[in-house]
């Protein structure tokens, strides 16, 4: 299994590269948690239907995507700090074509290029991050996790805020801009090492050593289904609490910010939780919360009780990404870059597949309706893990 054991190998210590990697996660979570709360002031002004509005969110999955494809099969030749950097600072400015494009012509593109550079940067980081700790990182990339889910529970309270004022909602992409550029110029006296050749190697044997009918399409399962879960939930989540539950806009745009809040708990409690509990078990238990919080969203009429919903739904899923891709690295041939590449690389799928499901189902149904996909993504979710320890087992034997 993926252990992180307290008693094995060297302490878990936060250097200045890792403290550095965390500002740049910091940063990414901002450009990668606008889309959805800007999502009612985008379709209100441009008007669109859930499907044309979920166009920004293919966009976003595709660039994403590529960026993954990039990662596996190409070598940054210009290595991990400066991809990181571009990265960051190109995903900045296209972020200022999404809240000031004004044209769907013009904001879906921007949606495109903010994920394309954000998460060349994204996997580089998560890369650099696994290298430096080894078998401990499950416990830096919880930890990365927890700061990508500080800069998204920001990013509502901007949003709502600056939206009252003669700013406007607009406003809300400059100050991410700003906090990114802030980030970038942060990394510029640490040295970030380029790619290791391979990964680091775990207790449990790797892909390559393992069975023949062995693979890592379980963890890769896994990544499908909750990213599919992640994204359909935070793109759609303002709309459901304004249109379904009867929420005003603004505070529905604000609860939001409950729903990140709730991650960074979850991200919080695993990478405590990481350092004496095994991976497997802590993303077990996640999956389970998740079958208990998204029934009590589902059913809600009230502020009150969705609130709740979103809580627990929250906790749950802000543990699930780093510990999956934490299991990833563990049982890939590849190196960290390429291994992270292929979770991008699936993720991208599952960034597309949920929010457009739910937005075809919401066109037909509603988007309470819609919605309702959530708790079988997670069984999908639990089905990969299962064949994962199944994997595991038999490797063991």
């Amino acid at each position: 299994m993926t252990r992180d054991l307290a008693g094995t190998g060297p302490a878990y210590h936060r250097d200045r590269l890792t403290w550095t990697m965390f500002s740049g996660l910091f940063a990414f979570g901002v450009l990668n948690a606008i889309l959805g709360p800007a999502l009612p002031y985008l379709r209100a002004e441009e008007h669109l239907s859930y499907l044309a509005g979920a166009l920004h969110q293919l966009a976003f999955a595709v660039g994403g995507g590529l960026a993954g494809v990039l990662a596996i099969r190409v070598e940054a030749r210009l290595g991990r700090g400066v991809t990181i950097r571009v990265g960051l600072a190109a995903a900045a400015v296209a972020g200022l074509a999404v809240g000031y494009g004004d044209a769907i012509t013009i904001t879906v593109p921007g949606a495109f290029f903010m994920s394309l550079f954000g998460t060349s940067a994204l996997i580089r980081m998560w890369a650099a991050l696994a290298d430096a700790h080894g078998r401990r990182r499950t416990v830096a990339m919880t930890e990365g996790e927890v700061t990508v889910s500080l800069g998204g529970t920001v990013v509502p309270l901007i949003l709502g805020g600056v939206a009252a004022t003669v700013l406007t909602w607009h406003f809300a992409f400059v100050a991410g801009a700003a906090i990114v550029i802030t980030a970038v110029l942060a990394m510029g006296a640490v040295r970030i090492p380029r790619s290791e050749p391979v990964a680091s190697p775990d207790e449990q044997p790797r892909a390559a050593d393992l069975p023949a009918q062995s693979s890592s399409a379980p963890t890769l399962m896994i990544v499908l289904a909750i990213v599919a879960l992640e994204f359909s939930l935070s793109f759609w989540l303002a709309s459901y609490l304004n249109g379904s539950v009867g929420i005003g806009r603004e505070e529905a745009v604000l609860m939001v910010s409950g729903l990140y809040g709730a991650n960074l708990t979850g991200r919080l409690l695993a990478s405590r939780l990481a350092r004496r509990v095994t991976t497997e078990r802590l993303l077990g238990a996640s999956l389970i919360l998740a079958l208990v919080g998204l029934p009590i969203l589902l059913a809600a009429h009230g502020a009150a009780v969705a609130a709740v919903g979103i809580a627990l739904t929250g906790i749950a899923i802000g543990a699930m990404f780093p510990l999956t891709s934490s299991m990833h690295v563990g049982v890939s041939s590849r190196n960290a870059d390429g291994a992270i590449g292929q979770v991008q690389g699936i993720a991208s799928i599952g960034q597309i597949l949920g929010p457009f499901t739910v937005a075809a189902i919401a066109q037909a149904a509603g988007l309470r309706v819609g919605l309702f996909i959530l708790p079988g993504l997670v069984l999908f979710a639990a089905s990969g893990l299962n064949g994962h320890r199944r994997q595991t087992l038999l490797s063991a034997g």
